[in-house]
């Protein structure tokens, strides 16, 4: 898990084949701006040399490589050490979001509803959420190799294995998600990042507001004022929403240590436990 304190980007002209010349632009980021400048400039001139050699660029170019960009909002230490066990960043759309490295996190969505599968319902006895619920279950029962909470999302459920670590990269935690059918867009970033990811904040448009003004990092005072208007009326509109609800535990371990602190935390800022409606 990497998320680095600074980013910088760099803009250079480059001359195409017809003769006109185009802006291109490269991101570096680093634990400083000196870094994160180098970073840039030696990105920029390789996608610069791309263009010389007229080289096709990669359909998602570099994506493994490149850590999100996202503002870094707090460290989370261990409880027995200096080490960083978590991180909580800004994502693009504005929410918070825990980073961590080891606390298992699966994001479940419930299957969308076709019109068989409406026609289907007005005869079932139970609701697909129920049924969602049970065969996510089952799938953890059958694992059996942590204690994991349960929680309700607004589009499905999340998961959190308190009692033991797993590595985002491994096998086991792989077949987990398959298992329970995560998102497969969710497992696969959990895979380049090196890192389980949850959301503890509404989605903005949840709440009725907009996605934020511009894109991280904001230069210029009017850039910063702007985010700042938007900061307040999200935390104002997502001041009546929590982000899951807690509904059960399979298992009998316990938090213990860093995956406590996590869990605190994450209980805490998603309100969990709180009656509020899912945003």
């Amino acid at each position: 898990m990497y998320i680095p304190r600074a980013w910088v980007r760099e803009t250079r002209e480059a001359a195409l084949r017809d003769g006109r010349t185009v802006p291109v632009s490269a991101w570096g980021w680093g634990d400083d701006s000196a870094r994160a400048r180098a970073k840039a400039l030696e990105r920029l001139e390789r996608a610069l040399e791309r263009i010389r050699s007229r080289k096709p660029f990669p359909r998602r170019y570099e994506y493994e490589a490149r850590p999100l960009r996202e503002e870094l909002l707090q460290t989370v230490s261990g409880a027995d050490s200096n080490a960083t066990v978590g991180i909580v960043t800004r994502n693009r759309y504005g929410a918070q979001v825990l980073n961590a490295e080891q606390l298992l996190f699966l994001d479940v969505d419930l299957p969308s509803r076709g019109l068989f599968a409406r026609l289907w319902q007005l005869f079932a006895r139970t609701t697909p959420e129920e049924r969602a619920l049970a065969q996510l279950r089952e799938a953890l029962e059958r694992d059996g190799r942590a204690t994991f909470r349960i929680y309700r999302t607004a589009s499905g459920f999340r998961v959190m294995a308190v009692d033991r670590p797993f590595d985002p990269a491994g096998s086991e935690t792989w077949e987990l998600m398959r298992s329970t059918r995560s998102d497969q867009a969710y497992a696969r970033l959990c895979r380049s990042q090196k890192c389980f990811r949850a959301r503890l904040t509404p989605k903005p448009w949840r709440c009725g507001v907009a996605r934020p003004p511009g894109e991280f990092p904001r230069s210029g005072r009017e850039a910063e004022q702007a985010f700042a208007d938007w900061l307040r009326d999200y935390e104002q509109a997502s001041a009546r929403f929590a982000t899951c609800r807690y509904l059960e535990t399979i298992g009998h371990g316990r938090a213990s240590g860093d995956a406590r602190r996590l869990q605190e935390l994450h209980d805490r800022m998603t309100r969990c436990d709180e009656p509020l409606p899912l945003a």
